[in-house]
């Protein structure tokens, strides 16, 4: 299966569960700038609670070692701490907001919401600088790609996110 293949499958796989879980938690009368928005808290909040977790594990562990000191990034151990808790945590906010969207309203509610996917593209601004940095082979990277289709799909996500989010709280 080639890298396209693989990382389409990944995407399909965590949008799948995403929306069975929205389907079993939908409320009724729900706009659909809000659906969009639950939706891709969903959606985002699982891809990077999954790849936070994922790296606890043995080959992912061993390969984002590899990718932070490969890429030069300063102080590796608390960069590769940093990546690993802010994918967690960012994660788990998100997937807060998907579960509880009607009672994650309010102006407390929608800074926590922006800095959630602030930290997202931050997170994935970083992933792209390792994915392009010469030094990193494509082996050491998720689907062994160079190219950063998922991150970039991710950053992009993230950042709709907050506009749909904004947008609905104008109307």
């Amino acid at each position: 299966m080639d890298q396209i293949q693989r990382e389409l499958l990944l995407i399909g796989g965590i949008a799948g569960f995403t929306f069975l879980i929205y389907l079993a938690i939908r409320k009724q009368g729900e706009t659909l700038s809000k659906s969009g928005n639950r939706l891709l808290c969903g959606l985002v909040g699982t891809f990077l609670l999954l790849g936070g977790i994922a790296k606890f594990f043995m080959p992912f562990t061993e390969m984002f070692a590899q990718q932070i000191a490969l890429s030069n990034l300063p102080f590796p151990r608390l960069s590769a701490f940093a990546g690993q808790v802010g994918e967690i945590t960012a994660g788990i906010v998100l997937f807060v907001f998907f579960l509880a969207w009607s009672r994650s309203q309010g102006r407390q509610a929608g800074h926590l919401f922006v800095l959630a996917n602030l930290l997202v593209v931050i997170i994935m601004t970083v992933a792209v600088y390792v994915h392009l940095h010469p030094d990193v082979p494509a082996e050491v990277l998720p689907f062994q790609s160079k190219p950063p289709v998922v991150t970039l799909l991710i950053m992009g996500l993230a950042i709709l996110n907050v506009w749909l989010r904004h947008r609905s709280q104008r109307v």
